[in-house]
């Protein structure tokens, strides 16, 4: 049976109305009401962006979502995961500060923000999915432990998948360090020598203290390296080389079972609206104000995260005239991420597209 995806254009600086009322149609289409019960608690999972990042989804858009859930007598929460990198959203405390420094105020969105694997990203519960890659993952309590979730997902490419959308979102989004850290378990970066300046940034930012300087270059400890691929992100010189098509893929197939793991005990009770605005060739949480890499599209929402993903990348690329992810990356293979999450149940990569008039 296909999925339906519901899709509004959204022009650049359109007016807060318009976008409130676009809002509120999608929300509608796809009747939020059925997925949310009276006092249920409502996950709104986001990412704040992180430290410079300007790409993030907009507070003052996000407080239109959580209108509709009042309206339904929902009880909302915004809610992420502290990351498995070394920046500002490590830690509860400095990821709270940073989402209220981005204007992710109480006051603004109308909701309190819980970070959903606890304050050192120990607070898991484990989940049986029995798949290819795990029997079980680990998911962060604080979302397993909502009646109902709502996926707000900014689309954009991503160094390592490629592409980034809602299976991203949950998937990586809201697995706890631990999850994070096996979905990133095939990376295995390794330095050039002949590029590598010494600069010690790879080891300043190296979370697990996995490379030191040998021989006037920087060295990775394989035993000790964790493949979070913080190096890779810092080094300003093109020294980190990591075998992008093997890795990528498993990456992204750990990724959709991950993804599973987070659905598994919230059948009907689950939405997903994708914002492909200011679309970057980097996800937010490397992103600061980068350069859109193809005009704005507009705002789609569904109850199936594969078949929301699917129908962003199309719409991308028909206004781009190309397969503008596999431009950016072409070492990639995007669209695994949506092919084996179709393969394990997570959804359905056909669809129907409904716009609004």
């Amino acid at each position: 049976m296909r999925s339906k995806v519901h899709f509004v254009r959204v022009k650049l600086n359109e007016d807060l109305d318009a976008i409130r009322d676009k809002t509120r149609w999608l929300l509608e289409s796809i009747k939020l009401k059925k997925f949310i019960r009276v006092n249920d608690l409502v996950a709104i999972k986001i990412s704040f962006g992180e430290e410079g990042n300007k790409g993030y989804i907009p507070p003052n858009f996000v407080r239109f979502v959580i209108d509709e859930v009042k309206s339904c007598r929902g009880k909302p929460f915004l809610t992420d995961t502290n990351t498995l990198y070394k920046e500002k959203r490590q830690n509860t405390v400095d990821h709270l500060n940073l989402a209220y420094e981005h204007g992710f105020t109480q006051d603004v969105t109308g909701a309190p923000i819980i970070i959903a694997d606890g304050l050192r990203s120990g607070e898991d519960i484990k989940v049986n999915i029995n798949k290819k890659h795990f029997k079980s993952v680990k998911i962060a309590r604080a979302c397993a432990d909502a009646d109902s979730l709502i996926a707000l997902s900014h689309v954009t490419g991503h160094m390592l998948s490629g592409f980034a959308a809602a299976t991203k979102n949950i998937g990586m989004g809201l697995a706890t360090r631990v999850g994070k850290l096996l979905q990133h378990s095939n990376i295995k970066p390794s330095v050039l020598t002949s590029k590598c300046t010494a600069c010690k940034l790879c080891i300043v930012n190296c979370p697990v203290d996995a490379i030191e300087i040998k021989n006037k270059a920087a060295c990775i400890k394989e035993d000790i390296c964790i493949g979070c691929g913080d190096c890779l992100v810092v080094c300003r010189d093109d020294a980190i080389k990591i075998s992008w098509s093997e890795t990528s893929t498993f990456m992204q197939e750990k990724m959709a079972e991950h993804a599973l793991g987070v659905m598994k005990n919230k059948e009907g009770r689950t939405v997903f609206l994708n914002y492909a605005l200011k679309i970057t060739k980097s996800c937010d949480c490397m992103a600061k104000d980068d350069p859109r890499i193809v005009p704005d599209i507009g705002i789609l929402a569904s109850t199936d995260p594969i078949a929301i993903d699917k129908a962003s990348a199309d719409l991308i690329n028909e206004t781009s005239n190309l397969d503008l992810f596999k431009k950016e990356y072409p070492n990639l293979d995007w669209s695994v991420q949506l092919t084996y999450g179709a393969s394990i149940g997570l959804g359905n990569l056909e669809y129907d597209l409904v716009e609004m008039e």
